[in-house]
């Protein structure tokens, strides 16, 4: 079977919303149906054949071509099945889903993850802002699985993050982990400001040593922390996305914190990168 395959015909003039674009939702639906899907746009809703070229039968597995930055919701509550899209996507990319692979080959906009509780995102390219986190009123962000960018970050990275792995290659923003309450944030170039402000547990890895840490945390020197290297293996066994972490190793400086909150996470300033 070929991939069920959505093609945009132009760019859309407002947001439209993607979410019933998952195989959780088009199971049951014969091609036919799923051309006459509506989708919210704009204030309106739309038939799917009015703005997509649509052909293929594998429903486990989607593919979005020609996407740009007005495509919101893609992959929201999605519990199984692969998405790929094949240019830029706008926000709240794999909001709330539970399960199954995203890979967008493009950049993202903000609150992409919001909610996630399961699966993995890849975004290869560039993310906006809230990359893992909670919306205003949420509890928590993230409460478990993987979000990898390629590229670099915007601000609040991870920010209420309850659970889960979020990896960024390029740079990130300010408030990078603000107020985690578990899970792990990896940086493997330059951080912003304030890395961490009000975390209450959870780990931020930095490869790079930051231009400040708030005086809230506190030194702990150098520790050889085996952890690291399990986790850096683990990471470079899932595939080869993430080769690389086999070359880091267990070495780094570490600062408890937030000591203004209760001091029970830390941010780990990586000291080696030793091939192995």
């Amino acid at each position: 079977m070929s991939a069920l395959t959505f093609t945009l015909k132009s760019k859309p003039k407002f947001n439209l919303d993607m979410s019933p674009i998952t195989s959780d939702k088009l199971q049951n639906l014969t091609l036919d149906k799923i051309k006459k899907l509506k989708l919210a746009y704009g204030k309106e809703k739309v038939s799917v054949d009015s703005l997509f070229t649509v052909n293929g039968s594998d429903k486990n597995t989607i593919i979005i071509n020609k996407s740009c930055e007005q495509l919101i919701c893609i992959g929201k509550d999605m519990s199984m099945g692969n998405i790929t899209v094949k240019g830029n996507v706008g926000d709240f990319l794999g909001q709330l889903m539970k399960d199954g692979n995203i890979t967008v080959n493009g950049n993202a906009g903000s609150w992409t993850g919001n909610g996630m509780s399961g699966g993995r995102i890849n975004v290869k390219g560039n993310v906006l802002d809230y990359t893992g986190a909670g919306l205003p009123g949420d509890a928590f962000g993230m409460t478990n699985g993987l979000i990898n960018i390629t590229g670099d970050a915007g601000d609040r990275v991870g920010d209420r993050m309850r659970r889960g792995i979020i990896v960024i290659q390029g740079k990130s923003g300010d408030y990078c982990g603000s107020r985690i309450h578990a899970g792990t944030i990896i940086v493997l170039d330059k951080v912003g400001q304030r890395p961490g402000e009000s975390m209450r547990r959870g780990t931020i890895i930095l490869a790079k040593k930051p231009a400040h840490i708030s005086s809230t945390f506190k030194s702990c020197g150098n520790l050889k922390m085996q952890f690291l290297r399990l986790l850096f293996t683990q990471l470079s066994k899932i595939d080869d996305d993430f080769l690389f972490f086999s070359k880091y190793g267990p070495v780094a400086h570490r600062f408890s914190g937030d000591l203004a909150r209760n001091g029970k996470g830390e941010i780990l300033i990586l000291k080696t990168m030793n091939k192995r």
